[in-house]
């Protein structure tokens, strides 16, 4: 019993540690009001943006609940900059946000990711909801480029993720819009959230997977032993 209990302690500490938030906002703290430009954590860069409560105008928020941002304010479309998102080499970053379409028209969403100095990717994913090709790895990157896509009218959220490991610590900025038309009916935007994730060293999977496995028989041989 000891020896299985001591392989599993070893098991789970080869697994990675949980994710650390580097950044969230869902808007639920932010003022009511049209044409917003106090958003905690980014800078309305043009025209403006709307923060609003779920079923104002017919808008759903994701989830159904609490607030969001209208991208497309009154009645100009805007853009919102966060402030600089610090992170560690050699860790898993991950962005996800969720984007809706607006019950009173279709709208082009734009998404960008920056880095303050160039950075080394070693390598990038896309999750979920990107069509198409996004981002990429190399050196010298100072960002991802511009994503574009036409959200129509009444789309269901759709969960958008992306992640990548930098190997120098560095810092990102994340870049929403809306493209028009100027109808005070944008594309929807919320939950955004960055976070951080150890990866595990290829030892470190290998003592896991041994681990389990080294339960798994010590396990079969306890049944027959007592058969």
């Amino acid at each position: 019993m000891r020896i299985i209990a001591a392989l599993a302690a070893a098991a789970v500490m080869a697994m990675p540690a949980s994710a650390v938030t580097l950044f969230s906002q869902n808007f639920e703290a932010a003022p009511l009001r049209n044409n917003q430009t106090n958003i905690p954590g980014f800078t309305v860069t043009t025209g403006g943006v709307d923060v609003i409560r779920q079923g104002t105008a017919g808008v759903s928020c994701a989830g159904g609940a609490g607030r969001c941002l209208d991208l497309v304010g009154s009645p100009n479309a805007g853009s919102i900059l966060s402030v600089p998102i610090a992170f560690t080499a050699g860790r898993l970053i991950t962005v996800t946000f969720d984007v809706g379409g607006n019950p009173r028209d279709a709208n082009i969403f734009n998404f960008a990711l920056g880095f303050t100095d160039p950075e080394t990717i070693a390598t990038f994913t896309l999750v979920s909801g990107f069509q198409g090709s996004y981002g990429g790895t190399g050196s010298g990157v100072t960002g991802f480029g511009t994503y574009t896509e036409t959200v129509a009218r009444n789309r269901p959220f759709v969960s958008y993720a992306l992640s990548f490991i930098p190997t120098s610590a560095g810092s990102l900025r994340l870049t929403f819009g809306a493209g028009g038309p100027n109808d005070s009916a944008g594309p929807i935007l919320d939950n955004i959230l960055v976070d951080s994730t150890v990866v595990p060293e290829p030892a470190s999977w290998l003592m896991l997977l041994a681990g389990f496995g080294l339960v798994g028989v010590a396990a079969r041989r306890r049944r027959t032993v007592a058969a």
